[in-house]
């Protein structure tokens, strides 16, 4: 299992009073179910899915949820733009 650093943005960060945490997932998708076990259902009641989300890796834009992480990975979690 990768240690791994997951920093949060925007309406996430504010609904969860938290800027950033260590988890230990071996994929993406992991990094979601921890999460939730960490930070209980916030910021959404059903929990912070894959899909509500704009994920980097390494500052590198990633939509798998399946891919396989490694030790040190950062991991940023951005709230989809919205306007009006």
């Amino acid at each position: 299992m990768a240690q791994v650093k997951v920093k949060l943005f925007g309406v996430f960060r504010v609904d969860t009073h938290t800027a950033e945490l260590e988890i230990g997932a071996q994929k993406l998708k992991d990094v979601f179910s921890a999460l939730n076990e960490k930070l209980g259902d916030r910021p959404m009641d059903s929990g912070l899915q894959f899909k509500d989300a704009v994920v980097y890796i390494n500052g590198e834009p990633c939509a798998k949820k399946g891919r396989k992480l490694s030790d040190g990975d950062e991991i940023w979690l951005l709230s989809p733009a919205s306007g009006g």
